[in-house]
Order: C-alpha cells, then sequence, then structure tokens
C-alpha cells in the first residue's frame, strides 16, 4: 500500500506538469463545456504543447470564426466540436484549418500559452516564433 506522502506527491507532480491557458482560450473551453459537458480545460492543460497548440487554433476559430472557419463549422455541434478537439490528431486539426501551419515541429512552439488574440493564429507561424 502507497503512503500518504506518496501518493500527495504523485498528485502534486501531475498538477505542476499541467500549464494552465487563460484569456479568450479558457473562455471558449470553459462556454464549450458548460454547453456540452464535456472536460476540455484539464485534459488540455495536462496536454502536451502539439495537442495544446492545435487545440488553441482550433478554439480561435471556433470563437471568432473566418468565413472559411464559419463553412468548417457549419455542420457540427458544440458537443462534437469539443471531441474533436480531444481526439483528432493535432497536426490534422492545423492542416485543417490554417493553410500556412503544417510541421507538427512548428506548431507544437505555440502550444506553451495560447496566442493573446485569436486572430493571431491566422499570421504565419514563423513570424510568430521570433
Amino acid at each position: 500500500m502507497q503512503s500518504d506522502q506518496t501518493t500527495n506527491s504523485a498528485a502534486h507532480t501531475a498538477a505542476s506538469d499541467s500549464r494552465p491557458f487563460t484569456g479568450w482560450a479558457l473562455q471558449a473551453a470553459l462556454l464549450l463545456e458548460q454547453q456540452t459537458g464535456v472536460k476540455l480545460v484539464a485534459p488540455l492543460a495536462a496536454s502536451g504543447n502539439l495537442r495544446r497548440a492545435a487545440a488553441f487554433m482550433a478554439l480561435a476559430a471556433w470563437h471568432a470564426p473566418a468565413e472559411r472557419h464559419a463553412e468548417i463549422f457549419s455542420g457540427l455541434t458544440a458537443a462534437e466540436f469539443a471531441g474533436w478537439l480531444l481526439e483528432e490528431d493535432p497536426a490534422e486539426i492545423a492542416e485543417l484549418l490554417s493553410e500556412r501551419c503544417h510541421e507538427p515541429q512548428e506548431l507544437a512552439q505555440m502550444g506553451e500559452e495560447p496566442l493573446s488574440d485569436p486572430a493571431d493564429y491566422w499570421i504565419p507561424p514563423a513570424s510568430l516564433l521570433h
């Protein structure tokens, strides 16, 4: 049997590995959670940078859709979108949403925190990294 100290230490390590996100991305994720009952914030906070970056990009497109993104999401329910964020290959998400972001390594570099403005995701990724 594990001691409480070992269990607490493991829980602390898991909590410190997750990176919270804020601003518009957090608001969009919380709204989706309320609408659908699908937990997004905790899984995305604990995800790797590639999944987080793709999810932030998708949340940006959902939150403030351009005409192209509105077409992509037109037949999608909020619950389907939430499930897609968690289950779809992150590179596939990025490829669908952005004509400029095709390299997983480049995409992953944008996964630490959401960009300050959803529109920033449609700027070429290389210019965001310098």
